[in-house]
């Protein structure tokens, strides 16, 4: 068998480094970047959210998702709320300032994924996303397991 993972390994660095040049770049005017717009997005399409349930969908560490929203609360794009009945958990929402952005991060999800997908037919993309999900819940699983112990 062939040892192609040097290859695989540089394609995904490759696509994660243009990917944030490119998000970045059309953040600037935002405050944020790469690595603050999926929670801005998450919290968007699930007000209300706890941090429990970021750091279970996006899969980063407490002490990241901590950072991150205390950027996006100091910056004025989210609200947190302390939870009525359990003061241990905070709901969060995006305030009016966080709407243009979260606009701006769907048309840049569009023209990217328009310009990554040139080429592919429909059949080639859905195949490509199968093996890269199972990819990646190969490596999570070994991961968190790792930074469990």
């Amino acid at each position: 068998m062939n040892d192609s993972f040097p290859n695989l390994g540089r394609c995904i660095s490759i696509l994660d480094r243009l990917m944030r040049m490119y998000y970045d770049r059309a953040l600037a005017e935002f405050e944020i970047g790469w690595g603050q717009q999926f929670y801005v997005e998450y919290i968007y399409d699930h007000p209300d959210a706890s941090a429990q349930e970021m750091v279970e969908c996006i899969r980063v560490d407490k002490a990241t998702l901590t950072k991150i929203i205390k950027k996006l609360n100091e910056i004025g794009y989210i609200e947190i709320v302390g939870d009525e009945k359990d003061r241990r958990i905070k709901h969060l929402y995006l305030t009016d300032k966080a709407i243009p952005a979260v606009r701006r991060i769907k048309e840049i999800h569009r023209s990217f994924r328009e310009a990554l997908q040139a080429g592919l037919s429909p059949e080639e993309l859905q195949k490509t996303e199968d093996v890269l999900e199972r990819m990646m819940e190969n490596l999570n699983r070994t991961v968190w397991h790792r930074m469990e112990e």
